[in-house]
């Protein structure tokens, strides 16, 4: 357990200034023989670093001062170049850049000599959703024996240990978990992604590689703004992993080289790509986990739920269940399986920008803070690829199989019809080639 002091300014019982002292822990379990006091570091400064976004984001401090970390290796972090690089890192997700510092532990930790578990190829970051499953599969198809890791910083690992013990077992894959204190704060939380490098890289140190797998689909990394105040998750973003990189370089002199071989896939093709299509329903893609061991498992109006629900329709592949299923369900109905309340319009929020978002790809329409992003990486054919996914997602709900009762979303596709935004055929089409698996992963991209 390792002991960070932070000083913040936050109001509480009147006082204007307070210096705060935290613990956290991070627990390697069947690693633990293996790791090292290094190893211990940098784990403790990431789930730090997470604690501390979490405390942010719920109003208690603003990270505007400075944060102390107590470490084994003080020769290791105390360098003008590590500090820099995790400024940069939290300038880069969370928008503040506090001083670092860093004091020296009382006791070092000394590992325990046992043999080693099987080196792999490489290993792959796993959190027990749709992108994840798919990822880890074609991973040791594609390209050789892999290891998972998983970081459990909330309350699905039952749902990854049932994936290992049903799937992934029977093809050779050992999921690695590691504990660390759970999210304090509702929502996305950026450092969510930096956490999960950092324990992959440790664990692939480990196993004696330094080939890391993401297998998050191409519109979850480059995701734009929707609208200037959004709010788009970067745990994978291409500037977070290089800077990562470099920070892993700096304590332990190895270049890992992290691999995205779905980086120019849409979720509806990765979707289609994996090789076990029943277990997807078995995945959590939900923002909360609330109900994640119910039978309506998501919460269907999330961002996440809904690129989820439209993939595995596009893709033909049966889906968990949804609490508020707002593609087919209209406002007034009912929520499902232990959701409370009514849809509300509020509950379309997220769906309604989604439509929009797809049409103005489509009709070249993007707002300029919207287009920027696709433009600088390249990524127009893709984003034209996942906008006809959304569109054909709905498609087959209203037009093919007719459950549709949503008033907004079949008004939307009339219009879609009508100003021949796009066609049947073109949906149709688009289908085909998704299920067809015309798109293969790449696994020699790499940052």
């Amino acid at each position: 357990m390792t002991k960070i002091r932070i000083a913040g300014r936050f109001k509480r019982k009147g006082l204007k200034y307070l210096a705060k002292e935290e613990s956290v822990k991070a627990k390697f379990l069947s690693l633990n023989p293996f790791v090292s006091n290094l190893d211990l570091d940098l784990a403790d400064v990431a789930a730090s670093l997470f604690l501390c976004e979490g405390l942010k984001n719920r109003g208690e401090l603003t990270l505007d001062d400075w944060i102390r970390f107590s470490v084994n290796r003080f020769d290791a972090w105390n360098r003008p170049e590590v500090k820099l690089l995790i400024q940069d890192i939290l300038s880069f997700m969370v928008k503040a850049r506090p001083s670092i510092r860093f004091k020296a532990a009382q006791r070092e930790r000394r590992p325990r000599k046992r043999e080693a578990p099987e080196r792999k190829e490489s290993v792959t970051l796993f959190s027990g959703g749709v992108d994840s499953l798919s990822g880890i599969l074609n991973v040791q198809k594609g390209y050789g024996s892999t290891s998972g890791v998983f970081v459990n910083h909330g309350n699905i690992s039952s749902i990854v240990e049932n994936l290992q013990e049903t799937t992934l077992g029977g093809y050779g894959i050992n999921v690695f978990q590691v504990d660390i204190q759970r999210s304090r704060a509702a929502g996305i939380q950026q450092l969510r992604g930096f956490v999960y490098l950092v324990y992959g890289a440790i664990v692939a140190r480990i196993l004696e590689t330094n080939k890391i797998f993401i297998s998050e689909s191409g519109p979850v990394m480059y995701q734009p703004l929707f609208i200037p105040t959004d709010l788009v998750t970067l745990t994978t973003h291409p500037t977070l992993i290089l800077l990562s990189k470099e920070l892993f370089r700096e304590l332990y002199n190895i270049k890992f080289q992290f691999y995205e071989p779905f980086e120019d896939l849409t979720k509806a093709e990765v979707v289609s790509l994996c090789p076990e299509p029943d277990v997807i329903r078995s995945t959590n893609s939900c923002v909360t986990t609330r109900f994640a061991y119910s039978s309506y498992s998501h919460c269907g109006t999330c961002y996440g739920c809904l690129v989820r629900r439209l993939s595995c329709l596009v893709a033909g592949v049966m889906d968990a269940k949804y609490g508020r299923d707002v593609l087919v369900q209209d406002v007034n109905e009912r929520s499902r399986g232990g959701w409370r309340g009514r849809i509300s319009s509020s509950s379309l929020a997220d769906l309604m920008l989604l439509l929009r978002f797809a049409r103005d790809v489509l009709e070249d329409e993007l707002a300029d803070y919207t287009a920027s992003k696709i433009i600088q990486f390249n990524k127009e054919e893709l984003f034209q690829r996942f906008a006809l996914d959304i569109i054909s997602g709905v498609y087959i709900l209203y037009d093919k199989e007719k459950v549709g009762r949503n008033t907004y979303v079949k008004h939307f596709l009339e219009e879609c019809m009508r100003h021949k935004v796009v066609s049947r055929d073109m949906l149709e089409n688009r289908v085909a080639e998704v299920r067809e698996k015309k798109y293969k992963p790449n696994f020699d991209y790499k940052l």
